[in-house]
């Protein structure tokens, strides 16, 4: 070996040794930073027509596990998509209380049949007739609340929707770029690792959003679909496409008023049939509160004001006629309400008190006991307020598509709407909870993979300066032997 091989053999290596130094530094610069992925310098022996030169940093690769990067996007789809209903669910359940709560229709109910017990001892009290009228006032305007309330929560839900629509077409177009850029690197054989880095943390937002696969093909492109195969990122981004609503009512469905979920004409909503359709990420969640946790709700309290309209109206021996004639206690906007006209969709919304019994409309409070329409009577007479106690214990009929009993005392109703909307919340807190467990583990375990620990990177560093040292050695008594060589 020549003097000069030896020199460039040193210098080879110390080049290779501050290269190695430059990616030890940016690891521990990076070692909080989120995403961010440990980076090793591979080394190569450099050889020079047959013979070693020294040595060459050959790539700066990414520490990292794919099995457990695909487990975590896995789980996370799955966890977002029940923290959504599970948020929203608590939101509503959160309003409607406990069936014991004073805020709960079931408590407000029970003060209605209360006050008629009261009123029943003591007919010709003012004070008992308005505390009738002012239970029932409350009661309308708590079935109105809740009403309102899931109403505002599809609404909350159709704008996460969009919300997270918006953040994937974001980061595909983002990773659509970085598509081509790390291409154009690859090719010339530059450093893509932070690059790479920056594609990933895209990729687990969206992961995050909605349920994907991908992979990564030649050219280090990568290739995005949903789990169920439709492409969202090949070459160039696809657009999901969704169209948030302004305003959800009772009746609002979807497809008929709703918007659905598409990439580029095909049908990817969640709960439509589609065999396209997402199952996981906090989009897919917020389409089930939308379309199916909160509707089921709605029907729900639109069967207790439809029935409890129902039962005042039938109790009430005054009600003859049509129309304002027919009305009871309750009314449907003013009007009186037929269960079997199919307009019990919305009821909770429309439920008022009769202004025949409102003092603030001109009427007279005496009429709950002998009855809304009775002209005169005997106001000692309790056989009205009996018959209006005695829809309380009255089995009745509730339909099937509210997804409870169809027969049933309104009181043991309402109280079963309330403890299963609960159920349901903690069913989807319980497996939220217990996904996060699993996502948690998982995530853990890559970041023990892919993360930096500081301290092996100062041992690292602690090897790379006696390499170094060792290196400028070789030159120093390369160099002496030069100047031996030219003393000659």
């Amino acid at each position: 070996m020549t003097i000069s091989v030896a020199l460039q053999n040193a210098l080879s290596g110390m080049q290779a040794n501050q290269s190695r130094s430059a990616v030890i530094s940016r690891n521990i610069a990076n070692a909080s930073t989120e995403g961010y992925t440990r980076k090793q310098a591979v080394l190569t022996s450099l050889t020079i027509a047959g013979e070693g030169r020294g040595v060459t940093v050959a790539s700066v690769e990414r520490q990292l596990n794919a099995s457990l990067v695909r487990e975590t996007r896995v789980q996370s789809s799955a966890y977002q998509a029940q923290a959504a209903k599970a948020e929203m669910l608590t939101l509503y359940t959160n309003s409607i209380g406990q069936p014991a709560d004073a805020r709960s229709i079931s408590s407000k109910l029970s003060g209605l049949e209360q006050a008629l017990v009261g009123l029943e001892e003591l007919p010709d009290s003012a004070a008992q007739q308005r505390a009738v009228v002012d239970a029932a006032v409350t009661l309308a305007k708590g079935l109105n609340s809740a009403s309102d309330t899931i109403a505002d929560i599809r609404q909350q839900a159709d704008a996460g929707i969009n919300d997270g629509v918006t953040q994937v077409n974001t980061a595909l177009k983002q990773m659509e770029d970085l598509n081509r850029q790390i291409g154009i690197r690859t090719g010339a054989g530059q450093d893509t690792s932070e690059m790479e880095d920056q594609r990933d943390r895209l990729l687990d937002q969206v992961a995050s959003l909605i349920d994907i696969q991908y992979f990564t093909r030649a050219g280090n492109e990568m290739v995005v679909m949903t789990s169920s195969g439709v492409t969202l990122l090949d070459e160039r981004a696809r657009t999901l496409e969704f169209t948030a609503t302004p305003i959800i009512g009772a009746q609002a469905a979807y497809p008929a008023s709703l918007s659905g979920l598409k990439v580029e004409g095909v049908d990817i909503t969640p709960g439509s049939g589609s065999p396209q359709r997402i199952a996981g990420g906090r989009v897919a969640g917020l389409f089930a509160v939308r379309d199916e946790a909160m509707p089921e709700a709605q029907r729900q309290v639109d069967e207790v004001a439809s029935v409890l309209t129902s039962l005042f109206q039938s109790a009430d021996a005054s009600v003859t006629g049509t129309g304002s004639s027919a009305t009871g206690l309750f009314t449907d906007n003013g009007q009186p309400h037929d269960r079997a006209a199919g307009t019990v969709l919305g009821m909770a919304g429309r439920i008022d008190v009769n202004e025949r019994v409102l003092l603030s409309a001109g009427g007279d409070p005496s009429r709950v006991v002998t009855g809304l329409h009775a002209s005169g009577g005997d106001i000692g007479n309790t056989k009205q307020v009996a018959a209006f106690i005695g829809t309380f214990s009255t089995r009745t009929s509730f339909s099937a598509a509210a997804g409870l009993s169809t027969s049933n005392t309104i009181k043991n109703y309402a109280n079963a709407a309330i403890s299963q909307q609960h159920t349901t919340r903690a069913a989807a807190q319980n497996s939220a909870t217990a996904l996060n467990v699993k996502l948690e583990t998982v995530k853990a375990s890559r970041e023990a993979a892919e993360g930096v620990n500081i301290e092996e990177e100062l041992q690292d560093l602690m090897l790379l300066e006696r390499s170094f040292a060792a290196n400028a050695q070789i030159m120093q008594a390369a160099g002496r032997m030069l100047d031996k060589l030219l003393e000659i």
